[in-house]
């Protein structure tokens, strides 16, 4: 379930950053990045996260659960580039 939720969350939202206020399933809302975070904890709980990648999520789920990434203003572009590269690199490994 939690891969599952994983592809979902990276085939199933908009990598685009619109100009306003994104309404619908786009990468840049706050909401997607807390689902994210939520299925990464799940699939390391399930033990989903193959051994060589348990250091780069602990490190990617500091780094966006932290004020910094909570005081930037807007999500950028290497943003979601990261964390579909991350969502990747654990689904390759299945």
């Amino acid at each position: 379930m939690a891969l599952e939720n994983l592809r979902h969350l990276r085939d199933d939202h908009d990598d685009d950053i619109p100009d306003q206020k994104a309404y619908g399933s786009f990468k840049v809302q706050r909401k997607w990045w807390q689902k994210l975070i939520f299925g990464l904890e799940d699939a390391a709980q399930e033990g989903l996260i193959p051994d060589d990648l348990k250091p780069e999520v602990g490190e990617f789920i500091q780094h966006y659960t932290s004020e910094d990434f909570h005081k930037q203003p807007l999500t950028t572009a290497e943003d979601i580039s990261q964390a579909n590269g991350l969502i990747n690199k654990i689904l390759g490994k299945r």
